[in-house]
C-alpha cells in the first residue's frame, strides 16, 4: 500500500476516533448528565427571588395607624458583573448617605464568588434613588416595602417588631402573624450573555397577597397619658422599671398597656433585650397589699368577717409559729373594725381573715380570681405566675398569702381581679385584638370571648365598693382621690424576694383601683419596681393613678360623678364634695333604695350609717323598715333585690 494512501487511512482512523470521543462526551452531557448541567445552567443565568407582600397595619380602637408598610427598595449586586470595577463600585457606594455600609463591608460583600448577593434591603426611596443615579454596573433593584412605626414607641411593647425577612418577632406583630403577614410571591432575576440583569415574573400565581389590618383595643390617647405619667414617677423616684394597665371593666378591652423601660421598634436592635420585655404579661411579682382585695372578697363573701366587725390588731405583730409577722412602718394597731383594716391596710388585721378563711377555702377564692392561670390575652410569653397548691403550703403560707406574699402574680392578673370587684363580683377575661380587617375592610377574624363568670355575690362587691372607696377617701390612697369622681382602690408596698429572704430596701410600689366607684368606666394598675427616696404605693404609685384616671375620664368625656352643689361652682372647687372631705350624713329616717342596685343601694346605707342585708341580685324590689320609718335600734334595713325590673 502506498504510503500516501496509509497516512490517509491514519488520519481517518483518527478522526473517526475523535467523532467517537466527541459523540460519547455529547451524550454524557446531553443525556446522562443533562438534568445536571441545566442546573449549572440555571444557577448561572437565573435566580428565583421571593417579593415579599404588603404586610397589613396595626391600628389602635380609632383607626390610628400604630405600625405600617412603607414603599421601600432592596439593593442587590453580581459581584461577577462588577469584576474588576469592584473599587471604584464600593468607593461610590460606601459615600451614599443612609445606606449604612463601610468601605470594607461592602468590598467583603463584592468579592463573594456566587452572581448574587444583597448589598442592603428595604432601605428609604430615597437612599436608592440615590445610588439608582450612580449608574453603576451590576448593581439592580428589586421593589419592597420596610416596616414603619409612626408613633415610635408609644405601645412598643404591645405592638413589637419585626425582622428583615417580614417575620414577626415580638408583641402583636408575632402572636397575629399569619394574619397580617400575607403570602409571598416570587419574581425570577434573569442574567444574559452580556451579564445584563432583567426581573421576571411577580403576577398571576406569582403575585404576592397582602396581608390583613389588626385593630387593637389600645386607645393612641389614653395610651400616651398612660406612658407620660408613669415615665415621670420612674423618673423621679429612680425606678428600675414601671408598668401600668389601663381596662375597660364592663368588656375587658385594655386602652393601655405601658412596659417601661421600652424601645423604638423603628431601631429595635439599638435597644437592650430587656426594654423589648413587657412586664405586664412576662413579669410576675409578689403584689403586697392590693392581694387584700382578694382576702376580703373572700372573707366578706364567706361571712367570716363583716365590715364593722372589730378585730384584734396585736399592737403591731402576730405571731405564726415560731415567726413574727409585722404591720408595715412599724404602725401598732389595736383593736379596729375590718373597715379600717383594709384603710389602714393592717398587715394583721387581714392575715386574722386569711386564717379565718383557712387553707382551702382561701386558696378556691384565690384561684376563682384567676390567679395561677393565663389571662389568654393574645400576647408573646404571658406567665401564670406562682400560686402553689394547698399541699404544698407551709406553716406560713396561709397568713403570708393574705397579705401579698409568697404569691407571684402579673400585673394583669392584678387588673382582672379587681375589675371582679368593680363589675359587681363578675369575672370578665382581658382583650387586646378587638377585629382582624381585610383591604375593604371586612371583619375576616373576632377573637372568641369567654363567658363572664360570677366570683362573689353582688352584695359582697357593694360591701367591698364601699370600703375600697374609704380606702382613698380617708387611708393609704388618698393621693389617687380625684376631685370630680370617688376612687376606690388599694395601695401596695412588697418587698421584694431574694436570696436569704425579703430585702429591706428594694420594692415595689403600686396602686389598684377603679372609677368612677359605683359606675366604673376604667380599671387602673401602676406598678414601679424599686423606687428610690420613697417606698409606698400610695405615695409613688397612687398620685400616676390619679394623673391616668383624671385626663383618660376628661378625655373620653365621662361626666363629672361627684355633682356641684350650686349653678356656676365648678366641682373642683367644692371641697365638701370631694372625695377627701366626703362627709358621711345621717338620715332622720329610713332611705328609699327601691329601684337601686346593689352597688347604689349599699352606698346610701352606709352613707345613712345604716348596715344592711341583701337578699337576690339586680335591683331593690322590697324593703324593711319602708322608706320615712323610723331608724331601727339595731340600724339594719333588709333589701330584697330581682333581676330584670328595672
Amino acid at each position: 500500500m502506498p504510503v500516501s494512501q496509509r497516512r490517509l487511512l491514519q488520519l481517518f482512523a483518527l478522526l473517526a476516533a475523535w467523532a467517537v470521543v466527541v459523540v460519547g462526551r455529547l451524550v454524557q452531557i446531553q443525556i446522562a448528565q443533562h438534568d445536571h448541567y441545566v442546573v449549572r445552567a440555571q444557577r448561572q443565568q437565573e435566580r428565583t427571588l421571593a417579593l415579599n407582600p404588603v404586610r397589613g397595619s396595626i391600628m389602635d380602637a380609632r383607626g390610628r395607624v400604630l405600625a405600617e408598610s412603607v414603599s421601600a427598595e432592596t439593593i442587590y449586586a453580581d459581584p461577577q458583573a462588577i469584576g474588576e470595577e469592584r473599587p471604584r463600585v464600593v468607593k461610590a457606594l460606601a459615600a451614599v448617605p443612609g445606606l449604612g455600609l463601610s468601605a470594607k463591608e461592602l468590598d467583603d460583600k463584592l468579592r463573594a464568588s456566587g452572581g448574587f448577593v444583597y448589598l442592603a434591603r428595604q432601605v428609604p426611596l430615597d437612599v436608592a434613588a440615590h445610588v439608582r443615579s450612580l449608574r453603576l454596573n451590576g448593581v439592580g433593584f428589586i421593589e419592597a416595602h420596610r416596616r414603619s412605626y409612626p408613633k415610635a414607641s408609644l405601645a412598643a411593647n404591645v405592638i413589637g417588631y419585626v425582622g428583615l425577612d417580614g417575620e414577626g418577632l415580638a408583641g402583636i406583630e408575632h402572636s397575629f402573624d399569619s394574619y397580617v403577614h400575607g403570602h409571598a410571591g416570587k419574581v425570577t432575576l434573569l442574567r444574559d450573555a452580556r451579564r445584563g440583569m432583567y426581573l421576571v415574573g411577580g403576577e398571576g400565581t406569582n403575585k404576592p397577597v397582602d396581608g390583613n389590618d389588626v385593630v387593637l383595643t389600645i386607645d393612641s390617647v389614653v395610651q400616651f397619658i398612660a406612658e407620660r405619667a408613669v415615665a415621670k414617677a420612674m423618673e423621679k423616684y429612680h425606678a428600675v422599671g414601671a408598668s401600668a394597665i389601663v381596662m375597660d371593666p364592663s368588656d375587658g378591652a385594655i386602652l393601655a398597656m405601658v412596659s417601661l423601660p421600652t424601645y423604638d421598634p423603628n431601631h429595635f436592635n439599638d435597644y437592650s433585650p430587656v426594654a423589648w420585655r413587657n412586664r405586664n404579661v412576662q413579669d410576675s411579682y409578689e403584689p403586697g397589699s392590693t392581694f387584700k382585695i382578694i382576702t376580703a372578697s373572700a372573707g366578706l363573701e364567706e361571712g367570716i368577717v363583716t365590715p364593722s366587725q372589730v378585730l384584734d390588731c396585736g399592737n403591731g405583730f402576730i405571731r405564726i409559729g415560731n415567726v413574727d409577722i409585722h404591720e408595715h412602718g412599724h404602725n401598732a394597731y389595736g383593736l379596729m373594725t375590718f373597715e379600717d383594716v383594709m384603710i389602714h391596710s393592717s398587715n394583721v388585721g387581714a392575715i386574722r381573715v386569711g386564717l379565718g378563711l383557712g387553707q382551702e377555702r382561701f386558696y378556691s377564692y384565690i384561684r376563682k380570681f384567676g390567679f395561677g392561670e393565663r389571662t389568654g390575652i393574645p400576647l408573646p410569653g404571658e406567665q401564670i405566675g406562682i400560686v402553689r397548691r394547698v399541699g404544698r403550703w407551709s406553716q406560713l403560707s396561709n397568713a403570708s398569702m393574705s397579705i401579698g406574699q409568697e404569691i407571684g402574680v402579673t400585673p394583669l392578673q392584678v387588673v382582672r381581679a379587681v375589675a371582679t370587684v368593680a363589675n359587681g363580683g363578675v369575672r370578665v377575661e382581658p382583650r387586646i385584638v378587638d377585629r382582624v380587617i381585610d383591604a375593604s375592610g371586612r371583619v375576616i377574624y373576632t377573637p372568641k370571648r369567654p363567658a363572664p363568670q360570677r366570683v362573689i355575690s353582688e352584695k359582697t362587691a357593694a360591701v367591698l365598693n364601699e370600703i375600697l372607696k374609704a380606702v382613698v377617701a380617708r387611708g393609704t390612697g388618698e393621693n389617687a382621690a380625684l376631685d370630680e369622681h370617688i376612687v376606690a382602690g388599694k395601695t401596695g408596698t412588697a418587698q421584694k424576694a431574694g436570696r436569704g429572704g425579703y430585702s429591706p430596701d428594694k420594692f415595689v410600689a403600686s396602686f389598684a383601683g377603679y372609677v368612677p366607684a359605683d359606675r366604673p368606666k376604667l380599671v387602673i394598675l401602676v406598678a414601679v419596681d424599686e423606687p428610690k427616696g420613697a417606698q409606698y404605693g400610695g405615695t409613688v404609685a397612687a398620685p400616676v393613678f390619679k394623673e391616668i384616671a383624671e385626663s383618660t375620664l376628661r378625655y373620653l368625656g365621662v361626666p363629672p360623678s361627684i355633682p356641684a352643689r350650686s349653678i356656676g361652682v365648678a366641682p373642683p372647687m367644692l371641697a365638701a364634695f370631694s372625695q377627701r372631705a366626703a362627709p358621711r350624713p345621717e338620715s332622720a329616717g329610713v332611705p328609699e333604695f327601691r329601684g337601686l342596685d346593689a352597688r347604689a343601694a349599699v352606698a346610701r346605707a352606709v352613707a345613712a350609717g345604716l348596715i344592711v342585708r341583701v337578699d337576690g341580685s339586680g335591683v331593690v324590689t322590697s324593703q324593711e323598715p319602708l322608706p320615712g320609718g323610723a331608724l331601727p335600734q339595731t340600724r339594719t334595713v333588709s333589701l330584697t333585690l330581682a333581676e330584670g325590673t328595672r
